[in-house]
């Protein structure tokens, strides 16, 4: 007996380690480019391409951030960015809540109809909408403006789904309870679900913000001048050198790019782990 459970827990701990190992590897190969990334931010141009590659920098280059920084306007495009990103969350997550608020408790006609629909969002792929959206906001005057990069993302059916999905988790008797102590509508979701429910909105607030952060094509379309450009536009149309292009000031400006969505995730991490393994779990 006692020589099974010994090769039992043998079997375990080989079976861990080779999972940790294959997680370890893939871990590697994710992050080897992003290493090579910012160790090449503190190199010269020469050195990003000298044969045989060299991994750390003969002189650590911190004038090459400086340098980056001046080479655009990047401070009104960190701006911009800041505006649609954080206007677009606040607004994702309000009109999210709401929306999987009644799909959740409501009872009215036609509810799984007209939630099935909502979901079908989701399904249609970005080009469908893109000329018929930028019709629309050509002819109401948005283009080039903060109104035609915030307005087409006023919902989410993505948002609406995974917060409904925490709401279902939720037992029902805490909202038999505020309703009998006389709460309203209103104010059993923001005293009963919210709260029960940070993780999952914390989830979502930062998986909006790190799609709209990072997105290029919308802002490519529905803007045409320098000051309404994002960063990731900014990052595209980098200042070119008289050879070509400054790859070592590139790989700079992609830092302090990604730095404020990294840092976003740092902060949150814990609830965005909890919010992603307590949502959808329920249906």
């Amino acid at each position: 007996m006692n020589n099974e459970m010994k090769a039992t827990t043998r079997s375990s701990t080989l079976e861990t380690i080779l999972v940790y190992a294959v997680l370890g590897a893939a871990a590697f190969i994710v992050f080897l480019p992003y290493v090579w990334m910012i160790l090449a931010a503190f190199k010269t141009s020469e050195e990003i391409f000298v044969y045989p590659p060299q991994w750390l920098p003969a002189v650590w280059r911190w004038q090459n951030f400086v340098e980056a920084w001046g080479k655009a306007p990047f401070g009104r495009f960190f701006i911009n960015s800041i505006i649609v990103s954080v206007s677009i969350v606040v607004i994702q997550v309000t009109t999210s809540t709401l929306a999987a608020y009644a799909f959740a408790f409501f009872k009215f006609p036609g509810k799984n109809i007209l939630f099935i629909l909502y979901l079908s969002i989701m399904m249609v792929p970005t080009q469908v909408t893109l000329i018929p959206n930028f019709v629309t906001l050509k002819n109401l005057n948005l283009l080039n403006t903060f109104g035609a990069l915030i307005v087409p993302f006023l919902a989410s059916g993505f948002g609406t789904f995974l917060i409904r999905q925490q709401f279902l988790t939720i037992p029902t008797d805490l909202i038999d309870a505020a309703h009998i102590d006389g709460a309203s509508t209103l104010r059993i979701l923001w005293s009963v679900l919210i709260p029960l429910s940070r993780p999952t909105l914390a989830t979502f607030a930062l998986l909006s913000a790190m799609w709209h952060w990072n997105d290029f094509f919308w802002p490519l379309i529905v803007t045409s001048s320098t000051e309404m450009r994002t960063m990731p536009l900014g990052l595209a149309v980098f200042t070119q050198g008289e050879a070509g292009t400054e790859w070592h000031l590139l790989m700079a400006a992609a830092i302090f790019t990604a730095l404020p969505i990294i840092i976003l995730f740092l902060i949150a991490q814990k609830q965005f782990i909890q919010g992603i393994a307590n949502s959808g779990l329920k249906g």
